[in-house]
């Protein structure tokens, strides 16, 4: 644990005594999202060595780091989309002594580096965000980069192409429905279609993401497309207060052939996220060398998505220091 009693800063390991004050603070958190809960995170509990931490001001629950252990270095965090640092509305200044005391307290434990898989802007209901910054001052480098397309609601189509698809996927008399359960579309759609054109599974497990959809129920759902009550189409969607995501999208042949694909996203655009402010896509990246998949890009980008860069910055936990010294001066 770090205390300071000048500022008032106190960094924790997390733990369960802990559960409230990390819900309280994703409560109030304007960059949090459902991949931040403990009970999202702690489905592949198994598979990371947590060293998650929440940091309190004047025993207020100030912010929440979502991360993992992997030998000398802390991850934030390979289990998840993105991460980093979570935190309630706070001014600039208060931001950098957050980022500065958690280093310090990685650096205490032994941990020589921190990588943070950063949030794409789409995901935080506050316009101005200065971690990009924070970064910079920090000396962190940049160690990858992709690029996440999401569109800006209300749809608004231009591609005469998309609009005619959706017309006829219309006139075929699709029927699109909302399933309590994954298992149809992962077993007769997702499966087969990244077997069948990637050779790759998904991510999650049918009973990974059963799990996840029962502990969640009002942030994961199901959309699938049906021709005469066959699945021709379908959505595995994370629901965040400022944005959908379309975790997994899967169509079958016949689904092309119908358009069906383009239906369900209008719907999921025009109907389910008639509230939000964006409709995300997520990446276009073959999973080998990162290159664009520029047949799935171009075809996200005729329903109107703009590309939104997600970096992976790496910084030295010693940086500390240099917030210190250079930019706090608080020492």
């Amino acid at each position: 644990m770090i205390t300071n009693t000048d500022t008032g800063f106190r960094v924790v390991p997390y733990s369960s005594r802990f559960a409230k004050a990390w819900e309280e603070v994703l409560g109030d958190a304007p960059n949090a999202t459902l991949l931040h809960r403990r009970s999202y995170l702690e489905y592949h509990r198994d598979r990371f060595r947590d060293v998650s931490v929440v940091i309190f001001a004047n025993e207020r629950p100030m912010a929440v780091f979502p991360a993992h252990q992997k030998g000398s270095n802390v991850y934030s965090h390979q289990g998840l989309s993105y991460a980093g640092l979570i935190h309630r509305r706070c001014s600039f200044h208060q931001t950098l002594q957050l980022y500065r005391y958690l280093l310090e307290y990685y650096w205490k434990q032994g941990f020589s580096l921190l990588s943070i898989n950063a949030m794409p802007m789409v995901y935080t209901s506050e316009p101005g965000d200065p971690f990009p910054y924070l970064m910079h001052l920090a000396g962190a480098e940049t160690v990858g980069m992709k690029l996440t397309q999401a569109v800006l609601l209300p749809l608004a189509i231009r591609h005469k192409g998309r609009r005619s698809a959706i017309r006829r996927a219309r006139e075929a008399g699709l029927e699109i429905r909302l399933q309590e359960e994954v298992d149809e579309f992962w077993d007769a759609l997702l499966v087969p279609n990244l077997q069948n054109r990637y050779g790759k599974k998904p991510t999650h497990t049918r009973e990974e993401m059963r799990y996840l959809k029962s502990m969640h129920p009002n942030c994961i759902h199901q959309y699938t497309a049906f021709e005469n009550g066959n699945p021709v189409a379908g959505a595995t969607v994370y629901e965040t207060p400022n944005c959908l995501h379309t975790q997994y999208l899967a169509t079958s042949s016949r689904g092309r052939e119908l358009h069906a694909m383009d239906l369900l996203v209008y719907h999921l655009a025009t109907e389910v996220g008639r509230e939000k402010r964006y409709l995300d896509f997520g990446h276009s990246h073959w999973p080998e060398g990162g290159a664009i998949n520029w047949s799935l890009f171009r075809w996200k980008q005729s329903f109107g998505a703009k590309p939104y860069p997600q970096v992976n910055y790496r910084l030295r936990t010693s940086a500390w220091r240099q917030l210190d010294a250079d930019f706090l001066n608080i020492s």
